[in-house]
């Protein structure tokens, strides 16, 4: 199925809310590396989460297909440093809201990821059934 723009897809894997600091560098636009951009970083905060990638609010408007490193960390599981490729990007009252997809999350990465998400859900509907 051929995908159009402006059209919405729903979404491959859930995703969770995520609020904590991320910071970026960026490493690659239009297939080129811009080696003097690799050593600047960029302040951003999370906003959610999921198995295939993450969204942040950050300063900056980054182009779409722009690769970056990106850099958080997740409880219990420690500092996770992703390689990522930007696939959108709008403003929004604090910043711009940017969502990457992650290229490089795979085997053991990708299941701890997994696990965090499906742990962080089952405490919200533990909440959520307390209500």
């Amino acid at each position: 199925m051929k995908r159009n723009r402006g059209t919405l897809f729903p979404r491959r894997y859930f995703r969770i809310p995520f609020e904590k600091p991320v910071e970026f560098s960026i490493l690659k636009y239009n297939r080129r590396y811009i080696a003097h951009l690799s050593t600047k970083r960029g302040p951003g905060k999370g906003h959610d989460i999921g198995e295939d990638g993450l969204s942040f609010v950050s300063p900056y408007s980054l182009p779409v297909d722009m690769v970056l490193r990106v850099v958080f960390e997740l409880p219990d599981i420690g500092e996770q440093r992703i390689l990522a490729r930007v696939v959108r990007s709008g403003p929004v009252d604090a910043g711009f809201l940017t969502a990457v997809q992650f290229l490089n999350l795979h085997g053991q990465r990708k299941e701890r990821l997994r696990d965090y998400i499906a742990s962080e859900t089952r405490k919200s509907y533990r909440f959520l059934k307390f209500l």
